[in-house]
């Protein structure tokens, strides 16, 4: 199989995503890196007169596709090709779970992006795969019809994206948000949102979207206020400290043969780790340094802290670095969190079965110590 930091939907995610969508009138579909048909199959259930076109660069899941729907249209190709024979405004609806990655910035990307999105990464060499699949979708959607993209948390929620989420609503309508709580896809434990995205204006008073919370197997459901997603938190900008998180999986991380953090369940809390020293350091991860402070993210040992004593290591994205320009300040944070940790993570940590934690909430508490 070809490795493309794609996480494979599970037949529980796929079928929610369908039961959300209304394909009854549907004529076609369009799937952008349709892997091995998870989204399709719930999809035919509903409506098996519908024409499905579906885009993957590998060539086994092309194959599977072709031979489980011989009367559909697979294309087996890079689907941020613009050669590709498929006609913008032409498709019903779309559904799509993008490879999460980022990638090198190319003119063809820039084609996709347009102008006034263009703007919003001109200073950035690399961007977000999801950000291209979710241009690219709509540019192949007809006008009033719908998107169903599954994105990481970072899209919807990064300060970093926070003007292409500006003009990426201003432009189309958000209509639903579903939250997707830990292990809803293969071989990783980020959480995910799916997106429902209309390719038409937002009305003036389209600022509460509802918003479904997927957790344990059990729903909840609730509005989510539009402004949020355009909020910057501030907070995790001051110069007292630096706060990020890991940026790829620990499979990825674990493909480099480098030393490298991951939400480890044998390391003890508050507890000092060493790394042996590395010679070099890799393009597209992130790393902590000496006396970075490391947070479980996600997790059975969510909230679990410990301080890199040397040298620099490789971070997987189930770890948030917080860093301190002052020691002083870094360990007035230690004492203090070594006695509300508990406190904090029981009235913050999300989730039923797999519990996580933000960085704007880690950033907002730090804040709040108002610390100096």
């Amino acid at each position: 199989m070809i490795e493309l930091n794609q996480y494979y939907t599970s037949e529980r995610t796929s079928s929610l995503l369908a039961s959300m969508l209304n394909v009854e009138q549907v004529f076609s579909c369009i799937e952008l890196s349709a892997g091995e048909g998870a989204l399709i199959d719930p999809i035919t259930k509903i409506n098996n007169s519908l024409q499905f076109t579906t885009v993957d660069l590998d060539p086994a899941n092309s194959h599977k596709l072709a031979k489980k729907y011989p009367n559909d249209i697979h294309i087996c190709d890079d689907a941020l090709n613009l050669d590709l024979d498929i006609k913008d405004n032409s498709f019903d609806l779309a559904v799509c779970n993008p490879p999460f990655a980022y990638t090198a910035k190319t003119n063809e990307h820039e084609k996709i992006l347009g102008k006034e999105f263009s703007a919003i990464f001109s200073g950035s060499k690399r961007i977000r795969l999801e950000v291209l699949f979710i241009l690219r979708n709509l540019a192949l959607l007809k006008n009033n019809s719908t998107l169903a993209i599954i994105v990481p948390d970072l899209i919807f929620s990064s300060d970093k994206l926070v003007n292409f989420r500006k003009l990426l609503f201003r432009e189309f309508s958000l209509s639903r948000i579903v939250e997707c709580e830990h292990r809803n896809f293969k071989k990783t434990e980020a959480k995910t949102f799916i997106l429902f995205i209309n390719k038409s204006k937002p009305k003036n008073d389209n600022t509460k979207i509802p918003y479904t919370t997927i957790s344990g197997g059990d729903s909840t459901n609730s509005y989510f206020n539009l402004d949020n997603a355009f909020e910057v938190n501030s907070v995790s900008e001051i110069d007292s400290f630096e706060i990020f998180r890991g940026a790829t999986s620990s499979k990825l991380c674990r493909s480099t043969k480098e030393p490298f953090h991951h939400n480890y369940a044998n390391v003890d809390d508050f507890s000092i780790i060493h790394y042996p020293y590395s010679t070099q350091k890799l393009d597209n991860f992130k790393y902590a340094s000496e006396g970075d402070i490391l947070i479980h993210r996600v997790g059975r040992n969510v909230g679990k802290t410990v301080i890199l004593g040397r040298n620099s290591v490789i971070v997987s994205d189930c770890i948030i670095v917080i860093r301190f320009s002052n020691l002083g300040l870094r360990n007035k944070f230690i004492d203090i969190w070594k006695e509300q940790q508990g406190f904090w993570l029981t009235a913050n940590a999300k989730g039923t079965c797999a519990k996580s934690i933000s960085i704007r909430g880690i950033s907002s508490y730090i804040a709040s110590l108002n610390i100096s």
